[in-house]
């Protein structure tokens, strides 16, 4: 870690207004305000982002914080949709519907606004195995999983993608590749979950979050290599059908069952708590493609009530910090 003697040296400059450009472990005196300061690891903190036209829970989104892509998902009169909304950092728009309406469904959460794929998910009963394909206009229905999903998460893109597991009974570790025209059911995971959460690429996912077989919720994490599933350093919190983004070595994940607005932030090896959402909720979509551990959005969801509120995550490389006052 970089200090402000390798930087800078001994002495601490006096200067009239904060400096420009700093670096992490520079240390000034500000006359003009009096303070000692310095510039510490950034810290990551939520803010109200631009709210979905319609509210909406267990949905799906993919895509970056300022061109992110949200679809399906259960309105509060309990009525699945297949409603599709796109975010340009400001603002939601609605574009076209899904062929078929659901809620509960997973995608591909590395996948882009103008390239997003969508799986599985219920129509009410029923558990679909349809999957559906968007080029930024429209969606397409493409080649079926082998199985019909619900409650489960999605990594990867459009082109390839895993399905990550499924609802029971009983509760399933069973995974799906998707190569952008079929579906092959490659090896499951070590922990069958539904409700879990899932980001990164389809040779190097990761999976958290969820209810586990047989078990409550889970704290277990696990990574695929694009063969088979390692467990790797848990998160501190068991929950499920809470929100994530980023790729399998910067991640986050968020909110959750019961009820929560924590979230924790993923270095590759362990689990850091770290700021809260403003408003707690569970069955919350994320979004942030391979950004997300340092741009992501949350998404909807229920807080119990099902609300159309949407937060933005930031984690700058730097903070300014007041060391002392005098």
């Amino acid at each position: 870690m970089a200090d402000y003697k390798g930087i800078k040296g001994f002495t601490i400059p006096t200067v009239s207004s904060d400096p420009s450009n700093l670096a992490q472990g520079q240390m000034w005196y500000n006359s003009t305000t009096d303070t000692l300061k310095g510039e510490v690891v950034g810290v990551g903190t939520w803010a109200s982002g631009g709210d979905l036209n319609a509210a909406r829970s267990g949905r799906f989104a993919a895509g970056t914080q300022t061109a992110g892509i949200a679809f399906g998902g259960w309105n509060p009169t309990t009525s699945v949709h297949g409603s599709t909304e796109k975010y340009d950092g400001s603002s939601w728009t609605e574009v076209n519907d899904m062929n078929t309406a659901r809620a509960s469904l997973a995608g591909a959460s590395n996948g882009s606004q103008a390239a997003s794929l969508a799986f599985g998910g219920s129509t009410g009963p029923a558990y679909q195995d349809i999957s559906e394909e968007y080029n930024g206009t429209s969606w397409a229905e493409g080649n079926d999983l082998n199985g019909t999903k619900a409650y489960g998460a999605g990594s990867g893109t459009q082109a390839a993608a895993l399905a990550i597991g499924t609802a029971g009974p009983p509760i399933a570790g069973i995974v799906e590749a998707y190569d952008g025209t079929s579906w092959t059911e490659v090896n499951d995971l070590n922990t069958g979950r539904d409700f879990n959460v899932a980001c990164g690429t389809q040779t190097a996912s990761l999976t958290f979050q969820g209810e586990s077989t047989p078990g409550p919720n889970t704290v277990n994490v696990e990574l695929y290599n694009g063969t088979s599933w390692t467990e790797v350093g848990n998160i501190n919190t068991a929950r499920n059908a809470g929100g994530g983004a980023g790729i399998s070595t910067a991640a986050i994940t968020f909110a959750g069952s019961p009820l929560s607005a924590a979230t924790e932030s993923y270095n590759g090896t362990s689990w850091t708590t770290v700021a809260n959402l403003a408003t707690a909720r569970f069955r919350i979509a994320g979004a942030g493609s391979t950004a997300g551990a340092t741009a992501a959005l949350g998404i909807g969801g229920q807080s119990p009530p099902i609300i159309a509120n949407v937060e933005e995550w930031t984690l700058p490389d730097t903070t300014t910090v007041t060391v002392t006052t005098s």
